[in-house]
């Protein structure tokens, strides 16, 4: 990702701007999901965001996405809010790296989603 954009820096800071918004967004989504006990709603919003994920090099997102995609497609909701705290925590480190790499200006504004 970083190669394709190397020419253009801002363009790759506002798409992982736009990753984080997606991501808070999604996660909220799938908390709702969660607390609704709609366990296909939750396996559709892991599933789109381990692929956004996986396109932008969060990895461990992915991997959680991955598990509570699973969760939601065989319908068992048991130890599910525990992943999605962990998919949570795993999305901060991804905003602390990226504030890391590309400054302040890659993360959402305060009020942005989730």
């Amino acid at each position: 990702m970083q190669k394709a954009t190397a020419s253009n820096p801002t363009e790759l800071v506002e798409l992982y701007r736009e990753y984080l918004v997606e991501a808070r967004r999604t996660l909220a989504e799938v908390h709702a999901a969660l607390l609704r006990g709609n366990s296909e709603e939750l396996r559709a919003g892991a599933h789109y965001l381990k692929g956004s994920s996986q396109v932008v090099g969060a990895t461990v997102v992915a991997r959680y996405c991955a598990a509570l995609e699973e969760k939601g497609r065989n319908r068992d909701l048991s130890a599910t809010d525990a992943l999605l705290e962990q998919t949570v925590t795993a999305l901060g480190s991804v905003e602390a790296e990226l504030e890391k790499m590309l400054g302040k200006a890659a993360l959402p504004s305060a009020g942005s989603a989730a």
